[in-house]
């Protein structure tokens, strides 16, 4: 337990408390969906980009990795908890932007920043996970030695509020389409509804790849510190 108390000192050292979730990071969130959500609608690489730190995305799923090893019950949930809520929020966030966008019709053509994410292949999510496996334990050290160009750095290399937004604003479409605009075109909504699929696949490659990065460096120092 020590040398988990001395991970979330290191946490706490860049101002990241990692068993705290409140209305703060609930409105985090909410501002980093509708930045990522309008960059992608206009094609703005930069508001995609700095989507990715406002939220401090990572944060709720590195704090559900080190409380495994609490094997307290009660927090472990607590935790897996706060990461459904932070994905529940990003994606009915970006799902009211994508409704929005189709009923005013602002953004007609989808642009490349979201068909980016929307064209991943399935075939690739070894690459995905190898990729964030090595970013997680990147952050693991990074965290560790507080260095937080690195941490932001390896950030940026992880799709999180991205490709989670991507995904909620092609279910919006899908949704808009279907149930609202009723348009009997029912090529457009499956093939947003892939689009969604897509993006989704790509934020949990990711995710859990970090996750696991992450995981089995606290793993290792844990063990050769108690």
């Amino acid at each position: 337990m020590a040398k988990l108390n001395t991970i979330h000192q290191e946490f706490e050292k860049l101002n990241i408390n990692v068993h705290k979730f409140d209305h703060i990071n609930v409105i985090l969130i909410i501002i980093a969906s509708i930045v990522a959500s309008v960059g992608l609608l206009t094609n703005n690489y930069q508001s995609v980009i700095a989507s990715k730190i406002i939220g401090l995305a990572l944060i709720p799923f590195l704090s559900f990795a080190i409380l495994l090893f609490t094997l307290d019950k009660q927090k472990i949930l607590q935790s897996g908890i706060t990461c459904i809520i932070f994905i529940t929020v990003c994606l009915s966030v970006s799902m009211l932007i994508g409704m929005y966008n189709s009923h005013n019709q602002y953004v007609e053509e989808l642009t490349p920043e979201m068909l980016s994410r929307a064209n991943f292949k399935y075939e690739n999510i070894y690459l995905e996970l190898i990729m964030s496996f090595i970013a997680g334990i990147g952050i693991f050290y990074a965290i560790m030695k507080n260095s937080v160009v690195a941490l932001i750095g390896l950030i940026f290399v992880i799709s999180i509020i991205p490709a989670i937004s991507n995904s909620g604003l092609f279910y919006g479409m899908a949704f808009y389409e279907h149930f609202i605009k009723q348009d009997p075109n029912i090529n457009k909504k499956k093939l947003y509804i892939d689009y969604g699929h897509h993006s989704m696949a790509l934020f949990i490659s990711n995710i859990i790849g970090v996750i696991i990065g992450f995981t089995l460096m606290v793993f290792l120092n844990y063990n050769n510190n108690t």
